[in-house]
């Protein structure tokens, strides 16, 4: 009984490092980039096995000795990554002026779901400025068309897929454009709105393909690329929202904010998890918004489940310098990112 236990615990030991570390592999395989989503759930279930491994007195001393390092270890890594959510500093609600001041409310709605009176009730009490709706189509289309006396300036792509979305804003739109900018089903929309001040923002509405059995991180990596770039171009503040299918510790999401020079307001709001509204244990935070430095943070939130698999998120910017900086461009950024859309046009052209 013991041998069976003490191969157990190895067993453990060994899948949880594995799985922890396996994101290093520079690889597009969708089961690898995919492990990097369960951070949270590593660091617990590491914890527990340190903890069974104190009082594993079955085990021999140099063994536990030797699985409670690799174990730390693994911890380690995880803490370095999804820690700034849990222990970053939190700052004090930044005082913005109304007319300076821009909320965007993201919803990815589900496409089967049919709880639209619920997310129209929530826009409602919310009152946001913008609103991105994501896994739209001509259901959903005519439910949303509600808002438009509120929010007259609009723009949406249907595509009969779970990536069409509508845009929705109470602030002037200008250049508004939906592009496909890798995969022929994956729109993704630029405009500039004008707040209240008379100040221009760019917004970016993203939801890239996520990596599943069969498809690998290719084309979501390279529609993060393109946005960080577009980004990086422009003569005013950005704004990237969306559905991102990658968390925010992510080397992605990370090259992309070095990229774009755009930072996460989790770093000081906390760790937020948006997916999965339907489950106890699957807990990530898929719906991103990311804003560069010439914006400040005011609010960062999670709002109630309508009936999707993913929460709703609004955020709350302020026109104003951030006293917060973006990550420092590596020298090798834009070379991997250039990579990565060359391997992201390639694999749509092998799809044709």
């Amino acid at each position: 009984m013991q041998g069976f236990l003490k191969g157990l615990v190895v067993a453990v030991t060994a899948c949880l490092v594995a799985v922890t570390f396996v994101a290093f592999a520079e690889t597009n395989l969708w089961w690898v980039r995919m492990t990097d989503f369960p951070r949270l759930q590593y660091a617990i279930a590491l914890v527990v096995l340190l903890i069974v491994l104190l009082f594993a007195r079955f085990i021999g001393p140099k063994t536990r000795l030797a699985l409670g390092a690799v174990t730390l270890a693994a911890l380690a890594y995880c803490g370095i990554k999804i820690g700034p959510y849990f222990f970053g500093d939190r700052q004090v609600s930044v005082s913005c002026e109304a007319d300076h001041r821009l909320s965007v409310m993201v919803a990815n709605v589900k496409l089967e779901n049919r709880h639209a009176a619920e997310l129209l009730q929530l826009v409602g009490e919310r009152e946001p400025d913008m609103l991105l709706a994501l896994e739209t189509n001509e259901w959903w289309d005519e439910r949303l068309g509600e808002l438009s006396d509120r929010m007259p300036y609009h723009a949406e792509k249907i595509t009969g897929s779970y990536f069409g979305m509508h845009l929705f804003s109470a602030l002037p739109l200008s250049e508004t454009r939906i592009v496909f900018p890798l995969e022929r089903d994956t729109p993704s929309i630029l405009t500039t709105v004008q707040l209240r001040s008379g100040e221009e923002v760019r917004f970016i509405g993203l939801h890239p393909r996520p990596p599943h059995p069969s498809q690998p991180s290719t084309g979501r990596d390279g529609q993060l690329m393109w946005a960080a770039l577009d980004a990086r171009s422009s003569k005013n503040p950005v704004i990237l929202a969306g559905d991102f299918n990658a968390v925010p510790w992510e080397r992605s999401i990370e090259r992309m904010q070095r990229i774009g020079k755009l930072i996460d307001p989790r770093e000081v709001e906390g760790f937020l998890p948006t997916y999965d509204a339907q489950s106890w244990w699957m807990s990530w935070p898929l719906d991103q918004v990311l804003h560069q430095e010439g914006l400040s943070i005011s609010s960062m939130s999670v709002l109630p489940s309508f009936g999707s698999d993913h929460y709703p998120i609004e955020v709350v910017l302020c026109d104003q310098a951030s006293d917060r900086q973006a990550p420092a461009l590596r020298s090798d950024d834009l070379a991997e990112a250039e990579t990565t859309l060359e391997a992201a046009r390639n694999s749509r052209s092998d799809q044709r």
